[in-house]
């Protein structure tokens, strides 16, 4: 009887030990983000589309990169200042008629991570800023860019401006075509003047050609992560050319990453993880930011410049990576930023 009652209570508890992986798939941790996640999707902030209650401002002039309109703004700084009122508490967002910028923060497997949901009205809102006019490559804090911008949220660009880099792929800032270079290496973000991303993987010159007098923006560095949907996926024993761009930015190193995203029509999404620096095995690889990115919802998402350069600000000060509040020691330079301005005129 002992031995039969035994059996009874064993038998479904092996059955149920049986079926928790395929119960839980999505809660199992590994450090192989390709195989699976670190994180649960319940624990990602929910995509929810943004309806504006001005969906048909006029459009902003977009200012010429290469010059300066005053001494106050430069020529490639927004027209109108955002408001104080409309800053949402605890570096929340903001939110006017034309523009909704909602941000939240997540801990996930030790790392402090930011998405910036960000909706815009006109694509004339989605800009650049260079730290001098081109071709200079002297470089400034991000804070320090943003100043007299009107910015109402910024992210860091590329390294278009790195000396080890100048010269590499096609770059347009709001409008302007600044350089043509053959690259055929890096890949390419264009944001044509609807404010829609496309997404061209080892980018050359000819590659930008069906876009030619569409281009509001262009950026270039590896990798993409979502192409129209679809996963980038990477393995670090192959020597394909994704990969090799992913070592070339230490991508399998767990650090802090910067990633721009489209969403929907201009809909938008940051995401900016803290690194190392910030808290012990903190960080994310390039595998790892591209499948978040992915989870997230995006349709497009390319990686940005990381490490030390990964920035985030809000009403022009920084909120990712602070040290008591203040940024941290290894406080990089950048050649740019890129930012989200108001179409609300000033009353």
């Amino acid at each position: 009887m002992k031995k039969t009652s035994t059996l009874i209570w064993l038998i479904p508890l092996i059955l149920i030990l049986l079926m928790i992986p395929f119960i839980v798939p999505s809660a199992i941790v590994s450090a192989d983000a390709e195989e699976n996640t670190f994180y649960t999707l319940e624990e990602l902030p929910a995509y929810v589309p943004v309806t504006l209650e001005n969906r048909n401002p006029d459009p902003l002039p977009l200012g010429l990169s290469s010059k300066s309109d005053s001494k106050s703004r430069p020529g490639d700084g927004a027209p109108y200042a955002p408001k104080a009122e409309n800053f949402l508490p605890d570096n929340g967002g903001y939110l006017d008629s034309t523009i909704s910028v909602r941000i939240e923060d997540r801990i996930l497997r030790n790392t402090r991570v930011f998405f910036t949901f960000i909706q815009i009205a006109d694509p004339t809102q989605l800009r650049s800023a260079l730290a001098n006019p081109y071709p200079s490559v002297k470089w400034k804090k991000g804070t320090q860019i943003a100043a007299n911008r009107n910015t109402v949220v910024a992210m860091n660009g590329d390294w278009f401006a790195n000396k080890d880099n100048k010269g590499r792929g096609t770059i347009y800032r709001n409008g302007e075509l600044l350089r043509t270079k053959d690259s055929g290496i890096y890949d390419a973000l264009i944001i044509d003047r609807n404010g829609d991303f496309h997404i061209i993987p080892h980018a050359k010159e000819a590659d930008f050609a069906p876009y030619e007098d569409n281009i509001l923006q262009s950026y270039c560095f590896p990798c993409a992560l979502v192409i129209d949907g679809q996963l980038m996926t990477f393995d670090r024993k192959d020597k394909d050319t994704d990969s090799l761009l992913a070592h070339h930015i230490e991508g399998w190193k767990h650090a802090q990453r910067s990633v721009f995203c489209q969403m929907g029509t201009l809909s938008y999404l940051i995401i900016t993880s803290e690194g190392p620096d910030q808290s012990k095995n903190g960080g994310l690889t390039i595998p790892e930011v591209a499948r978040l990115a992915y989870d997230m919802g995006a349709q497009q998402a390319f990686n940005m410049d990381g490490g030390s350069s990964a920035l985030l600000l809000l009403n022009g000060q920084r909120i990712n990576c602070l040290v008591n509040g203040k940024p941290p020691k290894n406080n990089r330079d950048m050649g740019d930023i890129i930012y989200f301005a108001t179409a609300e005129p000033d009353t």
